[in-house]
């Protein structure tokens, strides 16, 4: 079933106008007839199921029923080093999937990718378009958005419960990640920060350590980039979520 963000408070029975992106969609894309339902979700996060009405040129929806939410017990910041072109986009996509609850793009020592000012918010526009995209496919009640990117130091001060830094251990001082989430069990907020194609220096990690973050290891294999992020947000949402109990 389609799922659609819409803005303010909706209530049973209550009907209100799609905006023309959705209006568009549902016409042309999907060919919608009178009475087809779909799942739409208010900015109190709150899914409803949703019959399709058409008036006039306007696409108009018709509030049938509250349906269950269905949000992560913990929220998850991905703080991640910017990387290569399609590798970023597919990064956004997925994580929105695992349940990134928003993505914090970092710009850190050993980035490839440079963010350009002149184009910044244009970037910033069509990556919070994909995330709205995959949060709509996946069914999250929750709309992740993608911050503007800002530099190492500057996302250091993130509050959150827990925050963990993965490291590839070449100095072997990394804690296990299941025994750090062992340690953690009554917690609401994760950070999780993970580098760019060439990773984090010692420096970095040390930084980061000053700054409350805990060094983690992510398993024996060298992951790419995008591949890390992906783990590290799965394995919060198996421990967190799916487990069936914290351990």
């Amino acid at each position: 079933m389609q799922q659609y963000f819409v803005q303010g408070k909706l209530n049973i029975d209550e009907r209100f106008v799609f905006n023309k992106e959705q209006a568009h969609h549902i016409k042309n894309v999907l060919r919608m007839k009178q009475g087809s339902q779909v799942r739409v979700v208010d900015t109190c996060e709150q899914p409803y199921l949703t019959a399709i009405e058409f008036a006039d040129d306007q696409v108009a929806g018709l509030v049938l029923e509250a349906l269950p939410l269905n949000a992560s017990r913990v929220k998850t910041t991905l703080i991640m080093g910017l990387i290569k072109g399609d590798k970023w986009d597919y990064l956004l996509q997925k994580a929105c999937e695992c349940g990134a609850y928003e993505i914090q793009p970092m710009i850190s020592s050993r980035c490839v990718v440079k963010a350009k000012e002149e184009k910044a918010d244009k970037k910033l526009m069509r990556w919070n378009k994909i995330a709205l995209e995959a949060c709509e496919q996946c069914k999250r009640a929750h709309q992740t958005p993608v911050l503007a990117s800002a530099d190492f130091d500057q996302v250091l001060g993130v509050q959150a419960d827990l925050k963990l830094i993965a490291y590839e251990d070449a100095d072997l001082k990394a804690c296990n990640l299941a025994a750090v989430f062992k340690e953690h069990p009554d917690i609401s907020s994760i950070a999780v920060m993970i580098g760019p194609e060439g990773g984090f220096s010692l420096e970095e990690v040390a930084k980061a350590e000053a700054f409350g973050f805990v060094r983690v290891s992510l398993g024996t294999a060298i992951f790419r980039a995008e591949t890390a992020a992906l783990f590290a947000l799965n394995a919060i949402s198996y421990h967190y979520d799916l487990s069936g109990e914290v351990k």
